[in-house]
């Protein structure tokens, strides 16, 4: 029995795959996306249990889907679990009406930290 749908939006092919087979290891079903366009189409395919975002990438960036998950009310719960390169530079009080229930830093989390923050979102 799986432990709960994830996708992860991600431009980062290497930080994906490292993500995603984390998340598998912890019995998680996990759709990915490499943009926030690829991300919006795998939503509509069917909605997560929980996002996990790569918040600055190139085209459209995380607000833009954040705004986007907002707008429906099948999607305005999710939570979203940020990860990002610059996670001090974001403030925690704005984003958290996003959806966003944890930020984390690629630069000092490890690997299961990701898997921790999902299991807390679900």
């Amino acid at each position: 029995m799986s432990a709960g749908h994830v996708l992860v939006i991600e431009d980062d092919q290497w930080f994906l795959s490292l993500v995603k087979k984390t998340l598998e290891r912890n019995e998680f079903i996990v759709a990915t996306a490499g943009n926030i366009i690829e991300g919006m189409a795998e939503i509509n395919k069917g909605v997560p249990d929980v996002i996990i975002l790569d918040f600055f990438m190139p085209g459209p960036n995380a607000l833009v889907l954040l705004h986007e998950l907002q707008s429906y009310g099948d999607t305005a719960e999710v939570p979203v679990v940020l990860c990002t390169n610059n996670a001090s530079d974001i403030p925690r009080d704005a984003i958290s009406a996003y959806g966003v229930v944890s930020i984390l830093d690629k630069t000092t989390m490890h690997p299961e930290d990701i898997a921790a923050a999902v299991r807390r979102a679900i």
